[in-house]
């Protein structure tokens, strides 16, 4: 649990792409993170400040939708945010289950979770990869750049879902950019 991430705010420049039969999609809009007294709060806007979406995870990791675009009300894409963004934040998991690997100069933890399992890959003492998998294939991968130390969120990540086709990018906004 060393990778968990210990924030006080993080602000990201976020874009969502993909595909649903022949139709592509995309959504762009900046993405916060913010730590407060009751858990983790995590709003995806656009830039005009309409909120796509606005989660929380208490304290014992429970889990608040407190608000959601009808577009995106479905359960199975509230299901996939939050356990995309629980991998990231490393939430919920079971660290009773971990299980550690070495292979090629990379460190595996494995999680277990409900379904599957949670990878997380660090290589020279860094975390720079989670990938969430079911028995045989990786469902999703998160790769991460510029994770200074251990305790910080990433400046860059990448969700890459194989079999749902989209992918969510997000860079991180510096609080001295110029944008």
């Amino acid at each position: 649990m060393r990778f968990r991430p210990d924030f006080d705010r993080a602000l990201y420049r976020c874009s969502v792409d993909g595909r649903v039969l022949f139709k592509k999609f995309h959504l762009g809009g900046v993405l916060l993170f913010k730590e407060m007294e009751t858990g983790t709060r995590v709003v995806f806007q656009n830039e005009m400040g309409l909120s796509f979406f606005d989660f929380e995870w208490d304290r014992n990791d429970s889990f608040t939708v407190h608000q959601v675009i009808d577009e995106l009300n479905r359960p199975a894409v509230i299901r996939t945010l939050q356990k995309d963004l629980s991998l990231l934040l490393m939430r919920g998991l079971d660290t009773s289950t971990e299980q550690y690997y070495t292979k090629d100069g990379d460190t595996y933890h494995r999680f277990t979770l409900d379904k599957g399992f949670a990878w997380y890959i660090e290589n020279s003492a860094r975390l720079v990869r989670i990938e969430n998998s079911g028995e045989r294939k990786k469902v999703v991968t998160i790769t991460m750049k510029g994770k200074d130390q251990d305790g910080d969120l990433p400046r860059k990540v990448t969700m890459d879902h194989h079999k749902a086709n989209f992918t969510i990018m997000f860079k991180k906004i510096e609080p001295d950019a110029n944008e």
